[in-house]
């Protein structure tokens, strides 16, 4: 059957064709707009169970239904989706669920999915009430989340966006710093939020470089930014990463940093071992698919 290149705007009711054809994996259901049928807890459960199976639906939007506590369906069958999909192909890439009244309940169950689906790319929780503990819960799932690339968060009620700060540069340490989202691309807030806006888009900015050249482009930020507590706090081993952290820095950062730094360092920089994490990273036992340790630190 050939696939349709517009949506599919389904009737106030949950008729049994629709339903029938999600069930069956119906290749020409693509795109599925089911925005301001008063679906509720209730039709999202039904609605939810018909795409258990389904591999050809990529985009669904379910805005302005009134889900409230049917938020946990959504969340259980991305979940499901996510262990099942890495395998057959398919799944939902694209998810709609403004005005919904989820709140920090309905967030959590979403965040809970977000954190362990690799699929969704786009995610609309706008008009959600969503406050700083349901920021929170998402900033969280970020934090493992490699997929998402556009998040839609206008108007909800959270006052500050230093958790989604904190999951896309967590300037802990150097090993938090490359374990940061790098995937996360844009997010779509109202006004308010000014100075912290600017900062959350310069590090957007950044992860739109693509996820390896953004870990390189953070690591070199966040030594430019620390080099020196760094050299005060972690001298065992840290001779043996020096000149990779070095080149690191010469290629994305103040040249004059660089400079100021060699002519400070102290002779105890060059002692090689200790139990430093930043050692441990360039043990040869290391995994070589971990592309950050591997290509950044070996």
């Amino acid at each position: 059957m050939k696939r349709l290149s517009r949506p599919v705007y389904l009737p106030t009711n949950l008729n049994t064709s629709i339903i029938c054809r999600l069930r069956e994996n119906d290749p020409s259901l693509v795109r599925i707009i089911f925005s301001s049928r008063n679906l509720g807890s209730a039709g999202c459960q039904v609605l939810a169970n018909s795409l258990q199976n389904n591999t050809r639906l990529a985009a669904l939007d379910l805005s302005h239904n009134s889900i409230g506590a049917g938020a946990q369906f959504i969340a259980t069958l991305l979940q499901h989706q996510a262990r099942k999909m890495h395998i057959t192909g398919g799944g939902i890439r694209t998810l709609m669920l403004g005005d919904n009244n989820l709140r920090d309940d309905g967030v959590k169950a979403m965040a809970e999915a977000l954190a362990r689906n690799g699929l969704l790319e786009t995610l609309c929780l706008d008009d959600n009430h969503i406050g700083a503990v349901g920021l929170a819960l998402i900033g969280q799932a970020l934090q493992t989340n490699t997929s998402l690339k556009r998040l839609h968060l206008r108007h909800n009620s959270f006052q500050s966006l230093s958790p989604l700060i904190h999951c896309t540069f967590n300037k802990a340490s150097l090993e938090s710093v490359a374990d940061s989202n790098h995937s996360l691309r844009y997010v779509f807030l109202n006004c308010g939020y000014s100075y912290e806006c600017e900062e959350l888009e310069m590090i957007l900015r950044i992860n739109r470089l693509g996820e390896v050249e953004a870990r390189r482009k953070k690591i070199a930020v966040y030594l430019e930014e620390d080099l020196g507590r760094m050299l005060r706090i972690d001298v065992d081993g840290l001779g043996k990463a020096l000149p990779h952290l070095l080149s690191i820095l010469a290629q994305h950062g103040s040249s004059s940093v660089v400079l100021q730094a060699l002519l400070n360092f102290p002779t105890e920089v060059f002692y090689f071992g200790g139990s430093n994490p930043l050692a441990r990273c360039m043990d040869e036992s290391m995994d070589a698919d971990d592309a950050m340790d591997v290509e950044y630190l070996a």
